[in-house]
């Protein structure tokens, strides 16, 4: 479905619901949104979240709105950035894919969230921003997605571009890894039954060659197949 960006208050945009994010054990995430919904929620909404302490990092569930101009109040523990190797980027796909979903059974024409992990945590604002879109587009609700920076408002109004492959460097066990032009990293799951994308800011030294490659190289086909799943897979 079409999004649209502002940087207008969160408690003025008439959506049906909104997405506050929380930390775990308890308390709310850092940003000017969170934090204009935790004040406006007051006491009833610190004690909704308490009862959410438990919340997966990645998951989203339904809340009273606790007072909030919405018909729903959306929680949700986003990801931080660790190294790129935790998965980071995947898990913040699922808490979108979570959030739509769920504002979807709850009979949500719009919601209005933050870019969720883009302002704290240390994640890349571009790819947080990214995958915010490119789920909102995917998504069966209206999303208005509160820009808590000129800077992210000016991000979400960049098409996504696909990484392209710049080389392939090796392989290790069932992934072989390509160089992108963006200098991050992409591993392709090599078994024929799987079709396993992943992209990363860093490579272990065991998959370039002439160091702890596998002594038998892969055919050229069979870089060209890889190739071919990482150009058709949602990353």
């Amino acid at each position: 479905m079409p999004y649209t960006v502002t940087q207008q208050d969160i408690l003025t945009i008439g959506a049906d619901a909104a997405v506050i994010s929380i930390e775990n054990p308890m308390s709310v995430a850092d940003g000017p949104v969170n934090e204009a919904l935790a004040a406006a929620g007051g006491e009833a909404l610190r004690q909704t979240l308490r009862e959410k302490r438990f919340l997966p990092v990645g998951r989203a569930c339904a809340s009273a709105p606790c007072g909030l101009p919405f018909r729903h109040l959306l929680v949700t523990a986003a990801p931080r950035w660790w190294n790129g190797e935790a998965n980071e980027l995947t898990v913040l796909h699922r808490c979108y894919a979570g959030l739509f979903e769920l504002a979807e059974r709850l009979g949500c024409r719009t919601i209005a969230t933050a870019f969720l992990s883009a302002n704290y945590y240390q994640f890349p604002k571009a790819e947080a921003v990214a995958v915010a879109c490119r789920e909102a587009e995917r998504a069966s609700v209206d999303t208005i997605f509160v820009a808590e920076s000129a800077e992210l408002a000016a991000l979400a109004g960049k098409s996504y571009r696909r990484p392209q492959i710049v080389a392939y460097l090796g392989w290790h066990r069932d992934h072989a890894a390509f160089l992108l032009d963006n200098g991050q990293y992409a591993k392709v799951d090599m078994r024929p039954e799987k079709r396993d994308v992943s992209v990363h800011p860093f490579l272990e030294p065991c998959y370039f060659d002439g160091r702890t490659a596998p002594p038998v190289p892969l055919p050229e086909e069979e870089k060209a197949r890889l190739r071919r799943i990482y150009e058709t897979a949602e990353i």
